[in-house]
This record gives structure tokens, sequence and C-alpha cells, in this order.
């Protein structure tokens, strides 16, 4: 069952790798939001049920996604086995922080459920559904804590938005630049709007994938995520005021972030960078969306 006990929402939270042990990790991190009426359900794709597309070509699970292919392969993967599960949730988290296609086909899936239950009487008051991805979900947080508007008063008064920025901490290298077009795209790119990305102080990596950030020594993955932090901080003139944890492994990971967001700026203003879980972001938005009825 979808929904249990008072629980007023269900979500299903969808890890698009092989990863159990990745998606346990998630269970606490959402638990520890305290959302008492809204039941929280756990996917993990498949590894021993391969998928066959139209063309023939067969694509197996993903035990790491470690690229955009492989976010598209798992996307691919996965599409068959969550699209089934529309009708029986009210949102849904994908957990692969990447510019991932499985948002966009749970979207689709939406809609056309949507289309279906506004056609039939007995199905006209279905409550909307709701898909992000942990990736969207930091941007949109990250955004929201950074951004104000000032007063500037030279003889006169403007408004001025803030010039605080926010970036990126994932894993491997090959990361930096797939995250950094996924944020054009998403802020400013769309159509043939081209504009700055200003406030996105851009993406540093650790070098370790998903899954060795928790195979690798606790004591190592703590330096790579800091050194990490640190270089971000450091390559930029303006203000860094959050950080977004670019990758599903690395809830729970903060102290690392902190540790270099001190090392590069000190103790006081170190501790005021604000740390985005996307994981918990993304949770956070789907939990308002259902409650506001968006």
């Amino acid at each position: 069952m979808a929904r249990v006990n008072n629980a007023r929402f269900s979500i299903l939270v969808i890890n698009p790798n092989t990863s159990t042990h990745m998606t346990d990790a998630l269970v606490p991190i959402i638990n520890n939001l305290g959302f008492t009426d809204v039941h929280f359900d756990y996917f993990t794709a498949p590894q021993s049920e391969s998928v066959t597309l139209p063309d023939g070509r067969v694509i197996h699970g993903i035990p790491s996604i470690d690229s955009g292919e492989d976010s598209v392969k798992s996307a691919l993967h996965c599409r068959p086995f969550v699209e089934p599960l529309v009708p029986k949730y009210d949102g849904f988290l994908v957990a692969c922080y990447s510019a991932h296609p499985l948002v966009g086909m749970l979207r689709d899936a939406i809609e056309k459920f949507e289309d279906t239950a506004s056609s039939e009487p007995f199905l006209a008051h279905v409550k909307r559904k709701y898909v992000t991805g942990i990736f969207e979900g930091s941007v949109v947080a990250s955004l929201s804590v950074i951004s104000s508007f000032q007063l500037v008063i030279d003889g006169g008064f403007h408004k001025s938005q803030a010039k605080d920025t926010f970036g990126i901490v994932s894993t491997g290298s090959i990361w930096k630049p797939e995250l950094s077009k996924a944020v054009a795209d998403m802020l400013v790119n769309s159509g043939e709007h081209k504009d700055s990305t200003s406030r996105f102080a851009g993406v540093e990596t650790t070098g370790l994938t998903a899954v060795e950030l928790h195979t690798t020594s606790p004591e190592e993955v703590r330096k790579r995520i800091s050194e990490a932090t640190e270089r971000l901080i450091k390559a930029t003139a303006l203000p860094v005021s959050a950080i977004c944890m670019g990758c599903a492994g690395m809830a729970g990971m903060e102290e690392a972030v902190r540790e270099g967001c001190i090392k590069a700026y000190g103790l006081k203003q170190g501790n005021r960078v604000r740390i985005v879980d996307g994981v918990l972001s993304g949770a956070g938005m789907l939990v308002t969306a259902c409650k506001a009825g968006f």
C-alpha cells in the first residue's frame, strides 16, 4: 500500500541506481524531517532485471551513476518499473544529482494520468501529483536562501539584488561540466534566452564516485569533500553563501562541507554558509506542493 496509517500523502523516493546501500542511507535522512502525515516509500533500480528498448538495445541497471550518459541509461532502465506506480503516489523524488531524464519521463506520465482522470467523472477530483529531482530541489532551495533585494541610497533610492552565489560540490570530475550546463539550462538557457549565470559559483568535485563515498575511509572522504569545498569558495571573488551537496550519496556529510567553508572563510563567515542537501530540499518541496495543491 502506498498510503499507510493516517498519512495524508505518499511519496516515492527513487534511487535510479542499483545500490541498496545508498537507498538505505536516505531513509534516516528523510525521517529526520519529521513529516508525521506523509508516508515515504523507497525504490531501488532492480539489479537483476534488464530492459529492452524498441530499437533492440538492452539496458541493464547502473550500480553507480557517474556521468550524464549513466543518468540517461538509468532513466531508461527505471522507466518501465516506476511509471506504473504513478496512480499510487502523490509525489516522486528522483534521488540522483544530475539533469536526470526520469523527472521529465514521470512528469509526462503524470500528465497522461491526470488527463485520463479529468475525463472520467468518478476520478474528476483526484489530487494533483508532483515530481522533482534532488538537483532541481537543491538549486531552487539555494536561490531561495541567498536571494534578497537590498535598498541602495545614493542621492535617490533603488533596489539591487544581493551578490551572493551558490555552488555545488560533487563526486567525479566529469560532473563539473555536466552540472554547470544543467544549472545554466535550468536557470537561463531556456529557448533562445542566453543570459548570465552570475548567481552560480560553479562546481568542484572530490574525484570519488557515488559508491566510493561509502567504500572509501571516512577520513579520506571528509578530506576530499572539505578540499573541494575550499577550492570552490576560493575560485570566485563573489561571496558563496550556499553550497549544494551534489550527490545523493553525500547525504549526512554536511560536516565535511562545513569544514571546507571554515578553512576558506574563517569560523564566523564559514558557519554562515548554507549547506543544502538535495534529498531534503526535494522532499520538502514535494510535501509543500502536495499540501498546497499547486
